[in-house]
């Protein structure tokens, strides 16, 4: 039975009965709590720290490359198949670690001040958002994720037209380099959001622990897309 209320549309209560049938709680088994989810994003940000920390040093773009690599196919298994969180999520966060390890360095040549500022930004936006989530300014509504998501793809859509060589006016340049940041960190943010909220219902719903690591695994996606923008914000000079 969905539980109703009057910010979530149908759509999205039908979302999150399909993850409430993905975790099915077994009697015995522990309830899922933001307390374990928040232990978990913990957790995946270490591992991410400690590979992202040989990457930083080693300077290697083909392991940059198959850290991103690594991690999207893992983000993608994650997403369309929640009860893989468990294994998932860890792998997820030393696969990213080395691909951020590699662009860290690539930023911070010259500039090594970036690196202790980049990760304190991300942790102050996360914990910035968290508040305000919690306070009730924000309301996460299918109208809201529907924005987010198409936000995410014309983001996208200019990231790779500026790959091509296809500037837009007033995003060439260092300039454009930060609003470009700028943008990706605010739907960072939304995702965030998205993801405060699946962890709030979550605990609603008494999902057993093993959906913990499915919230995890997206606070880990939405902190790594918050501090690659970062950098491009902090790096624009690079």
């Amino acid at each position: 039975m969905a539980m109703q209320t009057a910010d979530r549309s149908v759509r999205m209560e039908r979302a999150f009965d399909r993850m409430t049938d993905a975790y099915p709680l077994q009697p015995g088994t522990r309830s899922f709590t933001a307390a374990g989810v928040y232990d978990k994003v913990g957790l995946l940000v270490v591992l991410s720290l400690v590979t992202g920390t040989y990457s930083y040093f080693a300077n290697n773009t083909a392991l940059m490359f198959l850290g991103f690599i690594g991690g999207l196919v893992l983000s993608l298994i994650g997403i369309f198949r929640p009860a893989t969180a468990k294994i998932v999520a860890p792998l997820y966060a030393l696969a990213e670690g080395l691909a951020l390890g590699g662009i860290t360095a690539y930023y911070a040549v010259g500039h090594s001040s970036i690196v202790p500022m980049a990760v304190i930004f991300t942790g102050g936006i996360f914990l910035g958002a968290l508040v305000i989530f919690r306070s009730g300014l924000v309301k996460v509504t299918h109208k809201f994720v529907s924005m987010t998501l198409m936000a995410s793809v014309g983001f996208i859509l200019v990231l790779l037209a500026n790959m091509l060589g296809l500037n837009f006016p007033g995003l060439g340049g260092s300039s454009g380099l930060a609003i470009l940041g700028v943008f990706g960190v605010a739907i960072g943010v939304m995702y965030l959001f998205i993801d405060f909220n699946y962890v709030q219902v979550g605990e609603q719903r008494r999902l057993p622990a093993d959906g913990e690591w499915y919230g995890a695994l997206m606070l880990m996606m939405s902190l790594v897309m918050v501090y690659i923008n970062v950098l491009r914000i902090l790096g624009r000079r690079r």
